[in-house]
């Protein structure tokens, strides 16, 4: 079963993507492909990358009131070495989401899957092979699966921030899976929850406030740079322009993958993604045969609204249309998800006819909900579930 990643705006190389495309694999193997019958080995996952035919600002994008969208310096750890980043996504995460306090205990108490769900995602951080995602995704889900049963188990009460994860530990039994890097499962976990109580201080003093209202004026001017470089840049269907070119090439390949005893293609597209993808089914190569598509995060129904696509262009009507849009017949299913939070995110079902809506909480506020849907380890068993359902 080839899955086909299609990452939306504001992803360019470097080791924050490279990391989030590791942890994302991981998991996808290990939560999704089994919950459809699929050994994780088996799986193939294409990642293509588009992103260095966005858009390219010739000052670099010295427009912005602080052009920086680098992460600041959080306690003691550096900014520009990999701990920095991992500090700073979680600083982020403790500051935006109005669930958490950064005291895992009292965090837990409130919420018990929450924190779990957190705790994991502080650990997903700092991953650094897609083996180790892997291992960390088969430890959540039996973590996750103690707190659905154990919403509120009796030792959380005499817990400490010192022994809470070997508290964890000793009642899903996690630290008996296969070693995990070099301090294993239970040392990641430690690991995650340092970044948690390192947050705790910058988030209170607004320095994540600071860095997140940084990093989405960067991400929308790069949404704005990127939608109109593809717009005006997407060629034809005898001459795709690079973006588009890009794209189809690994859905080419994935579409080769296919075996006889599976024969399944799943699409998940993130935010800008969605157009990409819509455009290629409906346009550059309505013969690509889709079982899944699964945007996140994504504006496929307000560009149709706007019928900027290359399939509605010429179907612009001086008033509203009447009923909507027909799925795309080479799409046998589309599930669109979407969080309220999440100011790029829309709604697909009130402009296009047989698709699902679906609300996903990312547990930050506006200034970080778009990126935050693969952070959480919670995602995942969500999306497992959604696509077991068909």
């Amino acid at each position: 079963m080839p899955f086909v990643f299609v990452h939306g705006v504001n992803n360019r190389d470097g080791g924050a993507y490279r990391e989030n495309e590791i942890g994302r694999n991981g998991f996808l193997r290990e939560i999704v492909a089994p919950a459809l019958g699929q050994s994780p080995d088996a799986v193939q996952i294409f990642n293509p990358y588009w992103g260095k035919y966005g858009g390219q600002f010739a000052w670099q994008m010295a427009v912005l009131p602080n052009p920086s969208d680098k992460f600041e310096s959080f306690g003691a750890v550096a900014s520009d070495t990999p701990e920095g980043e991992a500090q700073g996504r979680v600083t982020g995460l403790v500051a935006e989401s109005p669930m958490i306090t950064g005291s895992i205990i009292a965090d837990a108490q409130n919420d018990f899957g929450e924190t779990v769900d957190v705790l994991y995602a502080a650990a997903l951080a700092g991953v650094k092979t897609e083996e180790d995602a892997r291992k960390l995704a088969r430890a959540y889900l039996l973590s996750a699966d103690y707190a659905l049963a154990m919403p509120q188990p009796s030792w959380i009460a005499d817990a400490t921030e010192g022994n809470f994860v070997d508290q964890l530990d000793y009642a899903t039994h996690t630290s008996e899976l296969e070693n995990f890097g070099a301090g294993g499962i239970l040392g990641a976990l430690k690991e995650g929850l340092s970044r948690i109580l390192n947050a705790v201080p910058d988030a209170t003093t607004g320095t994540a406030g600071r860095l997140m209202r940084k990093k989405l004026n960067a991400t929308v001017t790069r949404f704005a740079g990127d939608a109109f470089t593809y717009l005006a840049r997407r060629g034809s269907v005898h001459a795709p322009g690079p973006i588009v070119a890009a794209v189809l090439e690994d859905l080419r390949k994935a579409e080769a993958s296919r075996s006889v005893n599976d024969d399944k293609l799943i699409v998940i597209a993130h935010s800008f993604g969605g157009e990409i993808m819509y455009d290629i089914l409906t346009h550059f190569s309505p013969d690509i045969q889709v079982d899944c598509l699964v945007t996140v995060g994504s504006q496929v129904g307000l560009f149709e609204e706007m019928k900027l696509y290359m399939a509605s262009a010429e179907d612009v009507p001086p008033n509203p249309p009447q009923g909507r849009v027909s799925r795309p017949t080479n799409v046998k299913r589309w599930l669109n998800v979407f969080d309220t939070n999440d100011v790029l995110s829309y709604q697909l079902e009130p402009v296009m006819a047989d698709v699902s809506d679906f609300h996903y909480d990312t547990g930050y506020s506006s200034l970080g909900a778009h990126g935050g849907y693969f952070l959480r380890p919670s995602f995942y068993k969500r999306l497992a579930n959604r696509l077991a359902q068909g």
